[in-house]
């Protein structure tokens, strides 16, 4: 029986060490980050990054980029979120200058659809 118990012990505290060491490693990678980013930043970042990707789901009226695009947003329905984006294409893609704009434009013309 001692010699199972040693094999254990010595599992258990590689197990913790090993624990402990991917908890360090985590926050300490993340720390430095979390205090530079704004939604503002992830949400203009996010766009930048996947704008062909929202485009081609705007397109269709649905898609994983358009919903992700709607949490950011704050948008509460976002199946609905992507069926307007569908119907608004022309107005939010026409003629944009940067990825960065169409934040503006899906203000823009969501305000202009309540009044």
């Amino acid at each position: 029986m001692r010699n199972t118990i040693k094999p254990l012990i010595i599992a258990g505290i590689l197990a913790g060490l090993s624990a402990c060491t991917a908890i360090t490693d985590v926050t300490s990678s993340t720390s430095s980050t979390l205090d530079a980013v704004t939604p503002d930043v992830t949400l203009n970042r996010f766009v930048d990054q996947r704008y062909v990707a929202i485009r081609k789901d705007a397109a269709t009226g649905s898609g994983e980029n358009v919903e992700a695009l709607a949490q950011l947003m704050g948008k509460e329905d976002k199946k609905a979120f992507a069926v307007w984006m569908q119907d608004n294409y022309d107005n939010l893609f026409t003629d944009l200058d940067k990825p960065a704009d169409l934040i503006s434009r899906i203000e823009k013309y969501s305000d202009l659809n309540k009044g």
